[in-house]
């Protein structure tokens, strides 16, 4: 196994509005190994995916409630792009809804305040 891919397949990619949230996951995914790259709203992460930066995570950390491009939009882009539509998506919010939202985003969803715990399992899913 080459590096590369071993990089690509411990790449997560955070996408959430709220500062403190986007740095801390970042900081402790960062320190359990993982390569985290980040953005502020939905259009910032498709130009992290897209040609000609080509971000290719193993999953994608999606708040919902953004501005610019909020999390409904950013799946609904993501799903268009047939080079993007594969990476899966975990969506974290404090929308008290989430439950019910989630199963529009492939069904898997996080609660905040998230526990680092928590997510470590779900990277372990689908980072191997």
């Amino acid at each position: 196994m080459t590096d590369e891919v071993t990089d690509c397949q411990r790449t997560v990619l955070v996408v959430d509005d709220d500062a403190s949230i986007r740095e801390s996951l970042a900081d402790l995914l960062g320190d359990e190994g993982y390569r985290v790259k980040t953005a502020t709203n939905g259009a910032e992460a498709l130009g992290l995916l897209r040609p000609p930066a080509e971000l290719r995570p193993c999953v994608i950390l999606l708040d919902l409630m953004m501005p610019i491009m909020n999390g409904h939009q950013f799946y609904a882009e993501q799903q268009r792009d047939p080079a993007l539509a594969s990476i899966p998506i975990v969506v974290i919010s404090a929308d008290s809804n989430v439950a019910e939202k989630a199963p529009a985003f492939g069904g898997e969803y996080l609660s905040k305040p998230v526990r680092l715990e928590t997510v470590l399992g779900v990277l372990d899913r689908h980072c191997v």
